[in-house]
């Protein structure tokens, strides 16, 4: 990939100009409530309107869908050899505060095999679909296989028809054939203050340890993670104004934004947890992240998928916690930051550190934790690579001898 180089991003800026973000209180969408209602029946043409009675369609939470694991809402009596609807139809209602901001509305979405969406009425996106009119018999384009049939996706919109207080977002599916096995609809949407086609920006605080994470490859115990902290891999250049580019996907920290990252801030602050000593604390949190971010396969099947992100988001920002839905797993630089932020939640003085792991015949990039004991112990964190029964060995052990800095030195001596 062509790298730009941090005067292309000062001169960037200064032709397009910079984004105005939006703070975080100050965003407009409520929480959606998941609830959504359903016809199989190719309902009348105004059924994407704002003021379309549907209130003789089913009922159901998602994912929806027929035929795939994990669903929570069955949408089809599905009998092997039997012909099935091609199109499937969804609405569902959310609130949007008055006095709406400048931005953009993206859409995460997982869907087999293809759809188009309807905010209040007026068409927003479609994909795997034709162009030009839909009708209940239009069939998806392409027949779907995995990565896309398993993963979310994220598409990006104008909120034009967005309205201040009840809105309708509809969405039809559409099947590859009459004969499909499967069906599967689970979407949700937020307000971001600028498209991923931009170039991610750091600013204030974030900025300055963006850069400094960027440079220094740690993150001390004695610093918090603030909100719109960026980490794009080691081969992420940042300028002075916090523009950044990468050859992989940009880790964004959102606490106010990201849903997920909410979910797992508060088990590793919960009672259950902060009640626990430093060393049980810290093992729940690592084994709770093994678990999120390592795939049925197992954790050498985790590489290849999180090559998506680098392939699909280069140089485009992704909420740490969406990293499991785009691409099905984590790696270090992922499971490292999520611990990072779950650490110091459960009031763990844990450090994000990156280097190398190897030895001089091979190595590679890796990144992991530290963790400073009462007792002025620092042992190592590994949440990718962890020791068994989640052992964290001391600085100093020969065991972490394969740890070596950014340079290729040895990170912790045996004996330091």
């Amino acid at each position: 990939m062509h790298r730009i180089l941090p005067s292309a991003l000062v001169l960037f800026v200064a032709m397009f100009g910079s984004t105005n973000l939006v703070a975080a209180d100050q965003l407009p969408l409520s929480q959606q409530s998941g609830i959504w209602r359903y016809s199989i029946t190719s309902p009348t043409d105004d059924w994407v309107k704002l003021d379309f009675d549907d209130n003789s369609w089913t009922t159901g939470v998602a994912p929806f869908g027929f035929g795939e694991l994990g669903l929570k809402t069955i949408t089809h009596a599905f009998r092997e050899g039997e012909a099935v609807p091609v199109t499937t139809y969804f609405r569902t209602e959310f609130e949007a505060s008055p006095g709406l901001p400048k931005g953009i509305l993206r859409l995460k979405i997982r869907v087999d095999d293809g759809f188009a969406a309807f905010l209040n009425g007026v068409e927003v996106y479609r994909w795997n679909v034709p162009s030009g009119t839909l009708t209940s018999d239009t069939l998806a384009t392409t027949p779907l296989s995995a990565p896309d049939e398993q993963l979310f996706q994220q598409f990006e919109f104008s909120p034009d028809s967005l309205r201040a207080g009840r809105n309708v977002m509809a969405i039809e599916v559409h099947q590859i054939n009459n004969r499909s096995t499967d069906l599967y609809l689970d979407a949700s949407w937020s307000w971001h203050s600028r498209t991923m086609a931009n170039l991610a920006q750091a600013v204030g605080e974030a900025r300055v340890m963006s850069m400094a994470f960027n440079s220094m490859h740690k993150v001390s115990e004695l610093t918090k993670i603030p909100d719109g902290f960026l980490d794009g891999g080691r081969e992420m250049q940042i300028d002075e104004f916090g523009f950044t580019v990468s050859d992989r996907e940009i880790l964004r920290v959102d606490r106010t934004q990201d849903c997920a990252l909410q979910k797992h801030l508060e088990y590793a602050g919960s009672a259950e947890i902060v009640s626990l000593n430093e060393v049980d604390r810290a093992t729940h949190i690592a084994r709770y992240i093994d678990r999120l971010m390592t795939p049925t396969e197992g954790r050498e099947s985790c590489e290849p998928r999180s090559e998506l992100l680098a392939d699909r988001y280069a140089s485009r920002e992704v909420l740490i916690g969406d990293v499991c839905q785009l691409c099905g797993a984590g790696v270090c630089r992922h499971r490292a930051l999520l611990f990072k932020l779950m650490a110091d939640e459960a009031g763990l003085s844990c450090a994000l550190v990156r280097g190398n792991y190897g030895n001089a015949g091979h190595l590679s990039g890796h990144t992991w934790n530290e963790l400073l004991l009462t007792e002025k112990k620092r042992v190592v964190v590994d949440v990718m690579n962890p020791q068994p029964d989640y052992y964290f060995p001391a600085v100093g052990e020969k065991s972490l001898r394969h740890y070596l800095t950014v340079a290729g030195t040895e990170k912790y001596a045996v004996g330091q």
